[in-house]
């Protein structure tokens, strides 16, 4: 039957047992393969590393093919739509991950704070067999850390995660990259994200953050769209929810106070708020995962 769209893929949607909350997956690559057949391809809404240990095919990424070859590394980006054919014999690893994964540890070094260094990077990289082995060891060290589901684990692991993104970015060889030489869009984009984090909780409406980055609410809602697929109010949204469901399963505040401590006059409009876009209220949810954590 023929689709009248593309469907979105989340980690949350591949359905396996331990992702850091939707977060973060490491995958056999068979089983990469299994979900984006050439008859089954989806938009991402995470990134993508994929390292090619052995093996031939194809991968399409949007509308461009790369040949599957032994010791490349790809890089995948939100939005984008993957699909393979004709694999065979095909080994490596992928490692899905999400902006809030990648940014649960900010630094203060700005090339790799955050994930706005991965700007247009190209789709993938060839590694001699050296650099292969040591980009590959660095990629080990994730999946032990993975595997073993300790105390820390999640922040060693976006630690080790940023040195690998950090040999690919110097893989480009690309001087823009290497030297993370934003243009005003990015630094826009980048400054809209760090205040989001800063003042979600006081401040919901796009023309708050418009005002202290001094351009109109217009312009920055069509940066964010391009950007992320979804407008600035929706990405505020998004934070302002993950901070809720935080709260919710993490702690013992009432809705009341959660709604409080995340800015709302009443539980009421919380409620709504919540409601509106994760379809179901913050009571639901909460008991959803109750004894699950």
């Amino acid at each position: 039957m023929a689709r009248s769209r593309i469907n979105s893929l989340t980690i949350d949607s591949l359905k396996h047992p331990f992702s850091f909350q939707g977060e973060f997956l490491l995958l056999n690559v068979s089983d990469l393969v299994s979900v984006f057949s050439a008859q089954n391809s989806f938009k991402t809404k995470f990134y993508t590393l994929l390292l090619v240990e052995s093996g031939s095919g194809t991968l399409r990424i949007d509308h461009q093919a790369h040949a599957l070859q032994k010791g490349r590394v790809f890089f995948g980006d939100y939005g984008q739509v993957f699909s393979f054919s004709e694999v065979e014999n095909f080994r490596g690893e992928a490692v899905l991950f999400t902006r809030s994964f990648y940014n649960l540890i900010y630094t203060g070094n700005r090339k790799i704070r955050n994930d706005t260094a991965f700007s247009n990077l190209p789709f993938f990289r060839d590694f001699s067999k050296n650099d292969f082995a040591h980009f590959r060891a660095g990629i080990a060290d994730i999946k032990r850390e993975f595997t073993r589901a300790e105390v820390l684990g999640q922040e060693i692991i976006c630690l080790l995660l940023k040195a690998s993104m950090l040999k690919y970015i110097r893989k480009t060889e690309n001087p823009d990259y290497i030297g993370f030489k934003t243009n005003r869009k990015n630094s826009y984009i980048e400054d809209f994200k760090n205040l989001v984090e800063i003042h979600f909780k006081e401040l919901k409406r796009t023309s708050d953050y418009s005002q202290k980055l001094a351009i109109s609410a217009n312009y920055l809602n069509a940066l964010i769209k391009e950007k992320f697929d979804i407008s600035a109010e929706n990405y505020i949204q998004n934070r302002v929810i993950l901070e809720a469901e935080r709260l919710l399963l993490n702690t013992d505040l009432s809705v009341t106070e959660i709604s409080f401590e995340l800015g709302f006059s009443d539980k009421s409009h919380f409620g709504k708020y919540f409601k509106k876009i994760t379809q179901e209220s913050p009571n639901n949810f909460r008991k959803k995962f109750a004894g699950l954590s």
